[in-house]
């Protein structure tokens, strides 16, 4: 009697978690009512899926807050609160970072002086080749 064996599919390479994210990022003092975070880069081999953020500024207004993808514009933006003193967001399939891209987070409504930080916990994937 023969038994066949399962054969091992060849590689044909993809997107795989490498590491995790669990970084806290702060803003220099606002000016003119904005404080912002701007992100690295990402290299062209590398993307982020974003799982939870937390949100806050130690201000005494009452900021809004938005995440753009490179660049503050309409096009860009990814999410966001009205609520930019403390917030919390989760994104059970993950909000992606695309590869050769950065976040931009962005505070309105600051007084002068306040400091934002923006927490972030998030799969690393890498592109592996075969």
């Amino acid at each position: 009697m023969t038994v066949l064996l399962p054969q091992p599919l060849p590689s044909t390479g993809g997107w795989q978690i490498v590491d995790w994210l669990d970084q806290t990022f702060t803003s220099a003092p606002a000016a003119g009512g904005k404080a912002v975070i701007t992100l690295d880069q990402l290299d062209a081999n590398t993307r982020w899926q974003l799982t939870h953020a937390v949100a806050f500024c130690n201000t005494t207004a009452s900021p809004s807050m938005r995440l753009y993808l490179g660049a503050e514009a309409p096009v860009a933006l990814r999410d966001g609160t009205d609520a930019g003193a403390f917030n919390v967001s989760e994104w059970p399939m993950g909000l992606m970072v695309p590869p050769s891209q950065a976040l931009l987070a962005v505070w309105s409504g600051c007084n002068d002086g306040d400091v934002a930080t923006l927490t972030l916990q998030a799969n690393i994937l890498r592109l592996v080749t075969s």
